[in-house]
């Protein structure tokens, strides 16, 4: 794999991301930002891999970094970060390594089985690792927001940030929940 030229790595894994958004029926408009997203992740992954000898330094970096941009564009693209980010990490996912192990146990080859085995468990650790701590950054941001926010008197600010996201759903989040709701303006 030495020997692919990087932009080839890139292209491919993009194109391969956004045959997974495809499967998971992601709409058309968000396909490219899928791509991107998740070459840039594994260009992350495999440049890592010359420099890390422990899988779970680069699986985790590299899913942390498709977790950052999938959290960044699902407030530009006022969507959930979950049609970024679910495609992005599916390069990342220790296929071959799955693969071998039980190729492995099936050729009674056990050593050669725990060995391929354990290291796909740990890059699989360290991917929902990455993907966990982007994922409790972001809730902490929005927290940070929200107190900042109070403290500055300036809810309507918060609340535009944290329903930016939810443009999709018909939920909204509401400050006051508790606030009295003038009923004349829902009559037909």
């Amino acid at each position: 794999m030495a020997d692919i030229p990087l932009w080839q790595h890139f292209f491919f894994s993009a194109i391969a991301t956004c045959g997974f958004a495809v499967f998971f029926n992601i709409q058309k408009k968000f396909l490219i930002y899928d791509g991107i997203v998740g070459g840039i992740g594994w260009i992350v992954y495999y440049v890592l891999t010359f420099h890390y000898d422990n899988p779970i330094i680069y699986s985790f970096i590299s899913a942390a970094t498709v977790s950052l941009l999938g959290e960044i564009l699902a407030r530009k693209l006022k969507q959930p970060a979950i049609i970024i980010v679910i495609p992005g990490i599916l390069p990342l996912i220790p296929g071959i390594g799955l693969y071998n192990t039980i190729y492995n146990i099936l050729q009674k080859n056990y050593i050669v089985a725990a060995t391929t085995g354990t290291r796909s468990v740990i890059i699989s650790i360290g991917i929902a690792l990455g993907i966990l701590v982007m994922a409790s950054l972001s809730r902490v941001f929005n927290l940070y927001q929200l107190k900042k926010a109070i403290t500055t008197n300036d809810k309507l600010k918060y609340v535009a940030w944290v329903n930016l996201g939810k443009n999709r759903t018909s939920s909204r989040y509401d400050i006051n929940p508790y606030r009295k709701i003038d009923d004349s303006s829902k009559k037909e």
